[in-house]
C-alpha cells in the first residue's frame, strides 16, 4: 500500500507537469526545460532506471526548480498500469485490464476478417505502433463498394463490458453487435485517423459480433487492445 501511495504522488506530480500551458488554445505550450541524468530514484534502497515502452532509458525533466518523473516507467516499478486514451487525452492510472479478447477467444465465424494471436508470432503496424495480436476487417476480396466483414465470437454471457481500440485505412461504419444482432455500439470511423478507444456495455450478451461496412480493396480496418471486464 505505502509503495502504491508513493507511485500515485510521482504520478500526480507528473500529471502537474502534463497540465502546464492547459489554458492555451490547443492545451500545449511551449518551455524550457532540462533532461537531467543527474537524480537518482531508488525504490526501497535500490537505484532504479527508467525504460519507456520501446525499452529505450528516459531522465526525469527538471523545470522551474521541481523534478518530473516519467510516469509510465515509475509505475511500473511496482506493477501499477498506466494507458493513454488518445480520443479524451487522459492519463489513466491504475486501471487492470480484463481478459484479452484476441489472444484468449477465438472466433466461431468469420467472414472477410482475420483473428491474429500472438502465438503466430506475427506483427503489425496499426496507427504508428507495432501489436502482435488483432481482428484485421479485410476488404481485399471486396468487389462491391458497401463491402461487409464480419467476425463472432462466444462470451457465454461472462461479460459486462469490452474495451477496445480501432483504426481504419478508410472511412467505414463499425458495428458491435449482441444477441440476435442487437445494435451495443455503431461508430463512423474516419480513415487514416489516429487509433480511437471505446468502451461499450455488453449487456451480459452471449454473442458478440464485429460488422463493417465499407472497407473494399487494399483498405484494412482493425481491432486491437480488447479486454472484456466483468463488472462495469
Amino acid at each position: 500500500m505505502k509503495q502504491k501511495k508513493f507511485i500515485l504522488a510521482l504520478a500526480l506530480t507528473l500529471l502537474c507537469g502534463i497540465t502546464i500551458g492547459a489554458n492555451a488554445s490547443n492545451g500545449l505550450q511551449t518551455i524550457s526545460a532540462y533532461l537531467n541524468s543527474n537524480v537518482t530514484v531508488k525504490l526501497d534502497g535500490e537505484a532504479q532506471t527508467f525504460l519507456n515502452e520501446q525499452g529505450n532509458r528516459v531522465y526525469p525533466i527538471t523545470y522551474n526548480g521541481s523534478t518530473y518523473l516519467p510516469v509510465r516507467a515509475v509505475a511500473g516499478l511496482v506493477g501499477l498500469d498506466v494507458e493513454w486514451d488518445q480520443a479524451t487525452q487522459t492519463v489513466l492510472l491504475g486501471h487492470t485490464k480484463g481478459v484479452d479478447l484476441i489472444d484468449t477467444l477465438k472466433p466461431y465465424d468469420t467472414y472477410q476478417a482475420i483473428h491474429v494471436q500472438s502465438e503466430e508470432r506475427k506483427t503489425q503496424d496499426i496507427s504508428g505502433k507495432s501489436y502482435s495480436h488483432w481482428l484485421m476487417m479485410d476488404g481485399y476480396f471486396a468487389a462491391t463498394e458497401i463491402a461487409t466483414s464480419v467476425a463472432s465470437y462466444n462470451l457465454e454471457g461472462k461479460y459486462e463490458t469490452l474495451t477496445f481500440q480501432y483504426y481504419s485505412d478508410c472511412d467505414c461504419t463499425l458495428q458491435v453487435l449482441g444477441d440476435n444482432d442487437s445494435v451495443l455500439a455503431e461508430i463512423s470511423v474516419k480513415g487514416g485517423q489516429v487509433a480511437q478507444s471505446i468502451t461499450v456495455n455488453l449487456l451480459n450478451s452471449i454473442q458478440l459480433t464485429f460488422k463493417t461496412e465499407g472497407v473494399f480493396g487494399d483498405a484494412n480496418a482493425f481491432i486491437f487492445d480488447a479486454y472484456l471486464d466483468m463488472e462495469a
